[in-house]
């Protein structure tokens, strides 16, 4: 249980930093990017812009940090590595990682800094501190 509450705190944590940088780098995608640009209407800034994403990455965020507690919780009993108590769990997440960036720059035709700094802190977040973090609580 202490791996799934990990996981939603870590999932609210990651949510907040996401708002921020996905606002950023969406504003700076519209000029760039078709769908962007008929989504997101020309005179909204990042701060208008953070309201929705806010609400679509605490939900999401938290939900993604619950399931990513439950798998972990499940491949508790591997061996540690990669600097953290379960090497399989963290190879998981930093192919997950890989498959974001990869699908960000399918998308874009390019790879932003905010993605890459993103997908930085998601392995970090989920694959490092989730896995410390619940067997610090146990």
């Amino acid at each position: 249980m202490a791996s799934v509450f990990a996981g939603f705190v870590l999932g609210y944590a990651f949510s907040l930093l996401f708002t921020a940088f996905a606002s950023v780098m969406l504003i700076g995608g519209r000029s760039r990017v078709p769908y962007l640009a008929k989504a997101i209407a020309p005179n909204i800034s990042p701060v208008m812009l953070a309201v929705p994403v806010s609400i679509v990455a605490f939900l999401g965020w938290t939900l993604i940090g619950l399931l990513l507690g439950m798998a972990y919780e499940g491949a508790r009993g591997a061996d540690g590595g990669l600097g953290s108590p379960s090497w399989p769990f963290t190879l998981g997440i930093l192919l997950a990682g890989v498959v974001f960036l990869a699908v960000v720059l399918y998308a874009w035709r390019r790879l932003p800094w905010q993605a890459a700094f993103l997908a930085a802190v998601f392995v970090a977040v989920f694959g490092w501190a989730l896995p410390h973090l619940a067997e610090a609580a146990n």
